[in-house]
């Protein structure tokens, strides 16, 4: 019973006089699912945790010119710095005239991540990938 509950699981006994006992284990599964953001880079697809987006924005070619090479967003009268995924992940093709951020916030700090398409909402079945992908950058 220890080893079940050391895994967060449980165990439920049920007996009926003359039919017998029937005894559950239950564990959870190494799989979760959670709410995440859709996005397109190129022919790439990307998934974002909705519980950390704030909001998307345009960001238009005029945009990248003005902050002089500096990954910073006007947004909202607020500087907010963004990372282009499309640079980041080295994914090949044309960079479309008018590009999203994706705003997102962790403890207090916004940050933008620059993605071609924003294409909506999905329930999306994550699971840890193990050791053999841990040091390998870009994947979490």
């Amino acid at each position: 019973k220890r080893a079940i509950e050391a895994l967060r699981g449980s165990i439920d006994v049920s007996s009926t006089r003359g039919v017998g006992t029937r005894i559950t284990v239950r564990i959870p599964l190494t799989l979760a699912i959670i709410e995440s953001l859709l996005v397109k880079i190129g022919e790439d697809s990307f998934m974002l945790p909705l519980s950390l987006v704030n909001e998307c924005v345009e960001l238009t070619r005029e945009d990248v010119a003005r902050s002089h090479g500096r990954h910073l967003a006007n947004v909202r009268e607020h500087l907010v710095p963004y990372i282009p995924l499309r640079e980041r992940f080295a994914i090949a093709g044309d960079v479309p005239d008018i590009e999203q951020i994706v705003i997102t916030e962790v403890d207090g700090a916004r940050i933008g991540f620059v993605v071609d398409h924003v294409i909506g909402e999905h329930q999306t079945v994550i699971k840890s990938l193990g050791r053999a992908y841990k040091q390998i950058e870009g994947i979490s």
